[in-house]
């Protein structure tokens, strides 16, 4: 089907995509999860002051459900970040970033995984570096949606 859409088997548009779809299951139920946990009298005490459907959901529902839906968002980030055969099979993997988004491009996982592979020790030391800049990368997305929960919370 990506032969179809973008003229050529292997892109980076596809390999987004993949990763995309991938994200949905993991954010769609955290995010159903923490408006559950938004309490109905919170909501009927909005709709009893006066506030309209839509007022109660983007000043109540939607701050108050904010850390969890956050965490849905970062958990689906990670679990892409670290996803390597969807992207073999959509974006292959190129040494190149210039090509654009419709040809093959280089992605870290895939790199992780080509480098850990290779019986030379520097493409071996890449490898582990190259993990390390992930686990890092994940590790500020974890940080920076503490810090948006924690000032979300505070504005309530």
């Amino acid at each position: 089907t990506s032969r179809v859409l973008f003229g050529n088997a292997y892109s980076a548009l596809a390999g987004g995509m993949a990763l995309s779809i991938l994200m949905l299951p993991t954010v769609i139920k955290t995010t159903d999860e923490g408006l559950k946990l938004v309490s109905d009298d919170l909501r009927r005490g909005a709709l009893g002051v006066g506030a309209s459907r839509f007022v109660t959901i983007v000043r109540i529902t939607l701050p108050t459900a904010f850390t969890p839906i956050a965490t849905g968002v970062v958990l689906a980030i990670a679990r892409a970040a670290g996803e390597t055969a969807p992207l073999i099979f959509t974006a292959l993997f190129s040494p190149f970033w210039s090509d654009g988004i419709f040809a093959p491009i280089a992605t870290l996982s895939v790199l992780i995984y080509n480098f850990a592979t290779l019986p030379y020790e520097p493409q071996i030391e890449l490898a582990w570096a190259a993990s390390f800049v992930l686990l890092m990368f994940i590790l500020v997305i974890n940080l920076l949606a503490r810090w948006l929960g924690r000032v979300a919370t505070n504005s309530i």
